[in-house]
């Protein structure tokens, strides 16, 4: 037995138990089946690297969707979403060629096409065309692993694509029904049944009005919408985003304001119970009548994705995407803006810890949206000064 084939076996145990794990995972997104499957495959290939894009035949494009962890790490993701297969590198032969190929001295195989700015280095590389129901709909490439690639490994992870492609489609087609089900009662709920519950719960919180709080959440709503849009989200869901970074604070009319507005560090009761704010404001909103996670943005948007934040201590897969949002949103607003009793920190310190917990507590690809929107506009259409020259 060669030793490819022992590691395999062992492999294909630890394989198969994580392979039943995430089939019987819920996923919230499409991008989240793709980034945990890549995952598995990048293991599988035993390689450094690994990338899944989408592939449209009719128009001979490529969408860009999710790079591995390690890639993540190393480089931010672009949102010039579309590529021309013409323009690509010969990593997308396997498109052209309609069969996986090997590159085990890339650098000297590949020309510069191809390869935009700042792209992570490839020394060994495979790519796959990821085929369902006979069309070509994705590439699947792998990247740097320590020794050469075969093909004996190509014929091995080209077989599991093929035995788990199916199961994956039918999980992204789960999520997309899913999807339209909420466009379809977004349609045929009533606009004024939706405003007329979100007002009443809103006007729960008159009588302990705050003004920072009041402006801190509108702004939160207006960076969490261009974040959306250019996540490319549907428009359905970045309305519902929009209502529930608008409340998202709505639990801290419970908060006494001397806790609120205390110019001192708060002592740990009283920040045990600044905390209870996300319980307390999605208990306000618990049945109200909504096509939208309202009740899970505001209960989550203080969560993490290494499972340090609160209440619940959820984890990257556990969190909604709208919830992921509104923590890059209310943290960049919390520093970059003044309070009544201190100054603020400033967006360039905002800046600094979302960039130094990208990927830890913040999601990687809100975080590149989210510096993608400051880059266009650092004012954000006027909510803030902008930066000194």
């Amino acid at each position: 037995m060669t030793q490819f084939n022992r590691c395999k076996n062992l492999m294909d145990q630890e394989l198969n138990s994580e392979f039943q794990a995430f089939f019987k995972h819920k996923f919230t997104s499409t991008r989240d089946v793709s980034q945990q499957y890549l995952e598995l495959i990048v293991k599988a290939s035993q390689s450094e690297i690994g990338y899944l894009h989408l592939y449209n035949a009719n128009t001979q494009e490529i969408k860009l969707n999710v790079w591995s962890q390690k890639v993540l790490d190393m480089c931010a993701t672009t949102h010039d979403s579309h590529y021309p297969i013409k323009e690509a590198g010969i990593w997308a032969d396997c498109i052209r060629q309609d069969h996986y190929v090997i590159h085990n001295d890339y650098p000297n195989q590949a020309s510069n096409a191809g390869l935009p700015s700042g792209h992570f280095p490839l020394t060994r590389h495979m790519s796959f065309p990821v085929k369902v129901k006979g069309e070509i709909v994705a590439v699947i490439g792998v990247g740097n692993a320590i020794s050469a690639y075969t093909q004996e490994t190509a014929c091995y992870i080209n077989q599991i694509i093929q035995d788990t492609v199916a199961k994956v489609s039918f999980k992204i087609e789960q999520i997309k029904d899913q999807a339209e089900a909420m466009k379809r009662e977004f349609n045929e709920t009533p606009n004024e049944e939706i405003l007329i519950d979100m007002l009443e719960a809103i006007s729960k919180a008159l009588e302990m009005h705050d003004v920072y709080t009041t402006h801190h959440q509108q702004k939160v709503s207006k960076i969490s919408e261009r974040i959306a849009e250019k996540l490319e989200l549907p428009q359905q869901q970045i309305t519902g985003l929009v209502i529930g970074a608008l409340i998202h604070d709505i639990g801290k009319i419970s908060i006494p304001t001397q806790i609120l507005n205390k110019v001192n560090k708060l002592h740990a009761v009283e920040y045990e119970l600044l905390k209870l704010h996300t319980t307390n404001g999605s208990a306000i909103l618990k049945g109200v009548k909504s096509p939208w996670p309202i009740f899970e943005m505001i209960n989550q948007h203080h969560e993490r994705l290494d499972g340090t934040g609160y209440p619940l201590g959820l984890t990257s897969k556990q969190i909604c995407i709208e919830a992921k949002i509104i923590a890059v949103a209310d943290t960049f607003d919390a520093m970059a803006s003044d309070r009544p009793y201190r100054y603020a920190q400033g967006a360039d310190k905002a800046i600094a810890e979302l960039k130094l917990n990208r990927g830890i507590k913040y999601d990687h690809y809100v975080v590149d949206a989210f510096m993608s929107c400051y880059n266009d506009d650092a004012t954000f259409g006027g909510l803030y000064n902008p930066p000194p020259r």
